[in-house]
């Protein structure tokens, strides 16, 4: 038998016990500077991304950490205090995949997740000492904030004129959805652009017709499935891209697309 002597990187750790659980093969911790994962005797940053938000997290408070299942993804949740421009919000930075978003679930103050009937389930208490499922409900409104990268589309030095843009979503068939988008440059954004999934019937004068029910309320028609939301663009710049806001709950987005013209150098 052959026995070696491995040991663990001794030049980062974390004194924050409660940011610190298993996920898959890792040991997966917080530290004040980064997020970090144990595969072995190595350790690996993870945390990238989230470079310019460390700065603003308040460690004076608890931080903690679990496992969650959103949407049937297994996820890492760390719970924070950010301070956003002198106001304290308590969020919640997730993982999968290599990336990163961040949710709100109100004043939590600690999260935790246990199995159950073989779902790993994951809570949160407030400062009332109520305690909450977290990440359960998927038929609620939800507010959710997409902005992409500033692209620079393979060439930094010239503008870029945007003609159009895309947006590929797919959306459960009880749900009118109305996406809010914005293209943005490095210097503005443009004006909001109206994205939804209802159908509108017109008749042969080009008017629209309106459905009511037996209760005499207004029937909307949606359509269902995967569909690709195209608009007219108005936006310019050296660097281009989105941002797209919504309400609507349980749905997927599937793609972004850009129409654009390469202007000027310089």
């Amino acid at each position: 038998t052959l026995f070696t002597n491995t040991n663990v990187s001794a030049s980062i750790g974390s004194d924050l016990p409660e940011g610190i659980f298993a996920y898959f093969r890792s040991v997966l911790f917080m530290n004040r500077y980064g997020v970090y994962a144990l595969v072995g005797a190595t350790t690996t940053k993870i945390s990238d991304a989230l470079d310019n938000v460390f700065p603003n997290i308040d460690f004076s408070y608890p931080v903690t950490a679990c496992q969650a299942l959103i949407y049937n993804i297994l996820v890492a949740v760390w719970s924070v205090t950010y301070n956003d421009n002198g106001t304290e919000r308590k969020l919640q930075l997730v993982f999968f995949d290599r990336k990163w978003f961040v949710t709100d679930m109100g004043a939590v103050t600690h999260i935790a997740s246990s199995p159950v009937s073989g779902l790993i389930n994951s809570y949160g208490v407030r400062s009332d000492g109520k305690i909450y499922k977290l990440y359960s409900d998927s038929t609620s409104n939800i507010s959710t904030l997409i902005k992409t990268a500033l692209w620079a589309l393979n060439d930094p030095i010239r503008t870029k004129q945007a003609l159009k843009i895309g947006v590929e979503a797919t959306l459960p068939s009880n749900i009118y959805a109305i996406l809010t988008a914005t293209v943005d440059s490095e210097n503005q954004s443009s004006p909001s652009i109206t994205l939804a999934n209802g159908v509108q019937w017109i008749n042969n004068f080009l008017q629209n017709v309106p459905w009511t029910n037996n209760s005499g309320q207004t029937v909307q028609w949606t359509s269902t499935g995967y569909a690709l939301y195209k608009y007219d663009a108005q936006q310019y710049g050296k660097y281009i891209g989105f941002t797209v806001t919504s309400t609507a709950p349980a749905f997927t987005y599937n793609g972004f697309q850009l129409e654009h013209e390469l202007r000027v150098r310089f």
